[in-house]
């Protein structure tokens, strides 16, 4: 067997600290002062007597919210009006995305445009909101509050039928909601008073099962419709929608019975059988798995049916032996062995049981004991570009703290007219979100039913990507060991578990650690993708079921990989390997970038508090600093209005994208300069005070005049060491 070339390790090590130079200049003002106490005066004076005729059980604290629209030109974390909420004794308490057409703009060419902007939640009394009509009608205003005030867009007053998402349930009998609250860990007289204004219209808040993340405290709440749009008027009430039901499976897609596949268990333990990963589903009911699958249930899910423990089975056995590729395929041995923990009983996900699962998921999940995971299951609703659900928002956090690398399904209505848009948790930033394919060979296509993007910003590129997961032509043929055989299924819920195998199977393929974030880049930047596809439809493309395909470098290319933290207020500077040798024809770079951010969910549009500015310099070795895009807002966003939002790229958590060049000098001694941005509350932080955030950066260069590249970067760069393969691993697709 041919000596194979391995990815390059410790890439690290070649980074140094570097100092970024910034150019700036003055900023344009689309409104004098005039013209903002003209367009906001009047606002001010209905938000006042809003809010003055509100009830007291509404206004805990005698507070109101209300939004204030900041003009598409300020929306960079730099402009946020803290000066003037300070001085008018307001606060803010969560932002959303808006798109709006302004009166006015600083460049003539987005005149008439609709550009994406930030709506700001403040909160303040009666006498605050008076304060800050006062100062907008003081003769002297400091010219650091005029700044401010000259950012505004507009300001409203939020009516009950506006916080209401989807349509209200019919009939007059109580039906299940969920409630955002604007409420924190240490404002629970706000959730108390919301508790008994729920109370005071005939309703029932579920404070057993709320949720605390970030800024927001999540609620199931029981009330008429009629009554739901009365509770809407408690001011600290956020968002309000319709529960929506759990999804496990599309219940269209039909299981088959293969007579000629496989049915042999592998004799062997798993591979590292030390490790384990979190399974969440319907539950396994049998001890067909017991060699790698411990199953864990709880007293409300110890009653079951066939179908969840089949959907439970499969997602497990799918995630342990793999998928089959044809009647003489085999079972495959499992990496790692599972923790299957039965989340779903036959009642799950009607009324506050969406809550009750999410909780058990999140316990398990914070226990610290789980590097991977997957989620097969999930609210069945759309996205929301303008509030970010309580299973992303929960689920983001606890991935981001414990470094987990979790699949999630993105659900299976991608043929429903209305409602194809990825499903939450889908929409995590700290996760992979998994769409399907509709077959396994090269003419693939992503599957009829696989729910499709794009995600919200930041969390754009969504899907992340596609796996095989069955279509009526070419079934995802997996063990069922209720059954005793293997069957044919379809589905989003088995490309998910699919592709953390492969993950996994990376992980225990090697002794080179690498983290949950630079497996997630590895799985990335080795996606296959179609330009011919849209990046709505697949994401960054279809991923690779072997895992040796990520961990082998191409004939006549070197992959070297960079992982770490991005250490509060560092900048680094990342040297891309070459030979120290001319290119004098065709080379190409490919990157993928990736980190794991914290997030505030409460604001929606600024949801990633960890941001990356990487800029490119091809010459960086000939002492030329001159910049080239190389991540390109194009590569990322297609034509929509986020192509005038100028601040979102850079707030993304992973960037990917292949470049060629041509020509003795085009490229001499090129870097990725590595800039970490922070933010917290929608505002800009000092970088000393910023937390830590892990990265990745994977970079894949060749040269047609170097074919032997590999082993020169090895010459040139010896901290640059092979992976150590400690198993061989193949999957015959």
């Amino acid at each position: 067997m041919a000596e194979r070339n391995l990815l390059l390790g410790k890439g690290e090590a070649l980074a140094t600290a570097k100092e970024i130079k910034r150019n700036s200049g003055p900023k344009k003002y689309p409104y004098t002062l005039e013209e903002i106490r003209a367009e906001i005066s009047s606002s001010l004076e209905q938000v006042q007597l809003s809010l003055s005729a509100l009830p007291k059980a509404a206004k805990p604290r005698g507070e109101g919210v209300f939004e204030l629209t900041l003009h598409p030109a300020f929306l960079a974390k730099s402009y946020f009006p803290k000066r003037i909420l300070k001085k008018a004794g307001l606060r803010d308490v969560g932002s959303k995305e808006t798109s709006i057409v302004p009166r006015q703009v600083t460049d003539i060419r987005d005149a008439g445009k609709l550009q994406a902007t930030a709506t700001l939640f403040i909160a303040g009394t009666e006498s605050a909101v008076a304060n800050l009509r006062g100062l907008l009608k003081s003769s002297d205003i400091p010219a650091t509050l005029e700044k401010e005030l000259k950012e505004i867009e507009s300001i409203r007053w939020i009516q009950n039928d506006n916080k209401i998402r989807g349509p209200l349930p019919q009939g007059d009998g109580p039906h299940a909601f969920e409630v955002a609250l604007h409420a924190g860990s240490d404002e629970e007289d706000i959730v108390a008073s919301f508790s008994d204004f729920v109370k005071v219209n005939s309703g029932k808040a579920d404070l057993k099962r709320r949720i605390k993340v970030g800024g927001l405290t999540f609620i199931p709440v029981y009330a008429s419709s009629e009554a739901m749009v009365a509770i809407a008027s408690h001011t600290f009430l956020r968002v309000a929608r319709p529960m929506p039901e759990l999804r496990i499976a599309h219940p269209s897609l039909a299981r088959s019975t293969l007579a000629n596949y496989s049915t042999m268990l592998p004799s062997h333990a798993a591979i590292a059988p030390d490790k384990a990963a979190a399974i969440f589903d319907g539950g396994l009911g049998t001890t067909d798995l017991a060699v790698w699958a411990t199953e864990y249930y709880y007293e409300d899910t110890g009653d079951t049916n066939g179908q969840l423990l089949m959907h439970g089975n499969e997602v497990t056995s799918t995630f342990l032996f793999g998928r089959l590729a044809s009647e003489v395929d085999e079972l495959k041995r499992p990496y790692m062995n599972v923790h299957h923990y039965r989340v779903l009983s036959p009642i799950s996900g009607r009324d506050p049981d969406l809550f009750d699962v999410l909780i058990k998921i999140r316990d398990a999940l914070d226990s610290g004991e789980y590097k991977f995971a997957n989620l097969s299951l999930g609210p069945r609703i759309p996205i929301n570009d303008e509030e970010v659900h309580a299973w992303t928002a929960t689920l983001d956090q606890v991935c981001s703290r414990h470094g987990i690398l979790a699949t999630v399904a993105v659900g299976n209505d991608g043929d429903v007219e209305g409602a194809s848009r990825i499903q939450p948790p889908g929409d995590m930033v700290n996760a992979l979100a998994i769409g399907a394919a509709d077959t396994s060979g090269t003419k693939w296509k992503r599957a009829e039913y696989s729910c499709v993007g794009p995600g919200r910003s930041p969390g754009y590129v969504k899907p992340d990507g596609v796996a095989f997961g069955g279509s009526n032509v070419e079934p995802f043929k997996v063990f069922n060991p209720i059954l005793g055989s293997t069957v044919g299924v379809q589905g989003t819920s088995y490309s998910a578990p699919l592709i953390l195998r492969t993950a996994a199977g990376v992980a225990c393929s090697t002794s080179y650690e690498m983290t949950a974030i630079a497996l997630k880049a590895l799985l990335v930047h080795h996606a296959e993708h179609k330009r011919a596809i849209s990046r709505n439809e697949v994401g960054w493309g279809r991923f690779k079921e072997d895992a040796m395909t990520l961990l082998e470098c191409p004939d006549g290319s070197a992959t070297i990989i960079f992982q770490g933290q991005l250490e509060k207020g560092q900048y680094l500077r990342c040297p891309i390997p070459f030979p120290d040798i001319p290119i004098t024809g065709k080379a190409q770079i490919k990157a993928t970038f990736c980190i794991q951010a914290h997030t505030d969910p409460e604001h929606a549009i600024n949801y990633t508090r960890s941001g990356m500015g990487v800029v490119f310099r091809p010459k960086a070795g000939a002492g030329i600093e001159t910049s080239k895009d190389f991540f390109a807002r194009s590569s990322q966003y297609k034509m929509t209005e986020r192509q005038f939002r100028d601040d979102a790229h850079k707030w993304e958590t992973c960037l990917h994208r292949d470049r060629s060049f041509d020509g003795e000098d085009s490229l001499v001694g090129p870097v990725f300069d590595i800039e970490y941005h922070a933010r917290e509350s929608s505002r800009g932080v000092s970088p000393g005070s910023a937390p830590d955030v892990n990265y990745a950066l994977i970079v894949t260069v060749q040269a047609d005049d170097i074919p032997d590249i590999y082993n020169l970067i090895r010459q040139r760069y010896q901290i640059l060491q092979p992976v150590e393969v400690t198993v061989e691993t193949t999957i015959n697709t």
